[in-house]
């Protein structure tokens, strides 16, 4: 990614990180849903480059991370990608991505992390204290997890790399399940707080109010639903 690309990047997620903070809570859902929507989008943009398709984590790396964290620390990377080698144009060298925030998933909605809100069914890797970006909604809800007297949900967004689910039962990882990182894609809550956007549901057409942006596809389930 070039310096220009990368600049644009970490403005605009600075950018969108300032108008969440500045929100109040609840009172505006289209500010709130056009935040996520941009982070969404810079953080597809940070994975694939610039315009041109040239630059990016993708580039560097040779594939798509598994996660956002892959974007803020290499540590999960095999040994020899952990730095970028000039020989070979191979390697990281982000951070490419500013502002991640280390998640505490006690203060995300229970799907994000508890199994009796199904979490396993919508996440393929996220970790408490793990560093992520998070979206621009603000929630007040029973299942939030956290201990703070209004229980206010804050969650991050996702990369999810879904499955077929040839057997149908709404879960990934049997042993005849197939993994599609060609289906990979962002997703937010959405103003609700829960993940609604399963793993097995790889055109994402059951998606409810999450927000979900395809990296390497059109989105084949029709889209989210309008920010107003």
């Amino acid at each position: 990614m070039t310096l220009a690309e990368r600049a644009a990047v970490l403005v605009i997620v600075s950018v969108s990180i300032g108008v969440v903070m500045s929100l109040v809570r609840g009172d505006d859902f289209a500010a709130e849903c056009a935040v996520t929507d941009a982070s969404l989008g810079a953080i597809r943009t940070a994975i694939l480059g610039g315009r041109a398709g040239l630059g990016g984590y993708r580039a560097d790396v040779g594939e798509i991370p598994r996660s956002i964290r892959d974007l803020f620390d290499p540590a999960s990377l095999p040994p020899h990608l952990r730095t970028f080698d000039p020989a070979s144009g191979r390697g990281w060298r982000g951070p490419y991505l500013t502002d991640g925030v280390r998640i505490d998933v006690r203060k995300a909605h229970c799907s994000f992390s508890d199994a009796s809100c199904n979490s396993g069914r919508f996440i393929n890797g996220l970790a408490n204290g793990d560093t992520g970006v998070l979206d621009g909604f603000g929630r007040h809800a029973p299942e939030c997890t956290n201990s703070d007297a209004e229980r206010y949900c804050r969650n991050p967004i996702l990369l999810q790399i879904p499955c077929d689910d040839l057997n149908r039962n709404g879960v990934c990882g049997d042993s005849d399940d197939m993994w599609l990182p060609g289906n990979a894609r962002l997703v937010s809550a959405g103003p609700n707080g829960e993940l609604e956007t399963a793993l097995a549901d790889y055109s994402a057409g059951r998606r409810g109010d999450d927000r979900v942006l395809y990296l390497l596809m059109g989105d084949p389930g029709g889209g989210n639903r309008p920010c107003k």
